[in-house]
C-alpha cells in the first residue's frame, strides 16, 4: 500500500510538471505578421499569445518608404532577437487585383531554450 501512495504522489508529481512546461512551451512564440496594402497604410502586427499584440503603423506599399517599412521590420526583427527568440519560419503571399493588393508576410519566432 506505500508503494502505491509513493507512486501515485510521484506520478501528480511527475503531470504537474509536464504541465507546467507545456504551459511554459506555449509561451515561447511569437507570430509578425506584415500587412502592407498598395494604396493604403499597412501595419506590422506582433502576437505574443494570451490576447497580447501591439501593433506598428507602416507606409502603404505604393509609396517611396520602403526602407522606412524595412528598417521597421527590421527593428522589430532585432528587438525580438535581443530579447533571446530566433526566427523559425516565414510565409508571404499576395492577393487582390492590381488596385487593391495586399502583401501578407507572417514570420515565426520562437523562444531560445537556455
Amino acid at each position: 500500500m506505500n508503494n502505491f501512495k509513493t507512486s501515485s504522489i510521484l506520478g501528480a508529481f511527475l503531470i504537474s510538471m509536464f504541465l507546467s512546461v507545456n504551459a511554459f512551451a506555449q509561451d515561447s512564440h511569437v507570430v509578425v505578421r506584415v500587412y502592407e496594402p498598395v494604396n493604403q497604410a499597412g501595419e506590422i502586427v506582433i502576437s505574443y499569445g494570451n490576447g497580447k499584440s501591439e501593433r506598428i503603423p507602416i507606409e502603404k506599399l505604393n509609396s517611396e518608404h520602403h526602407e522606412v517599412n524595412a528598417n521597421k521590420i527590421v527593428d522589430v526583427f532585432n528587438r525580438l532577437a535581443k530579447e533571446g527568440y530566433s526566427l523559425e519560419s516565414s510565409a508571404g503571399s499576395s492577393h487582390g487585383n492590381t488596385g487593391s493588393i495586399l502583401h501578407v508576410d507572417t514570420f515565426v519566432f520562437v523562444k531560445d531554450e537556455d
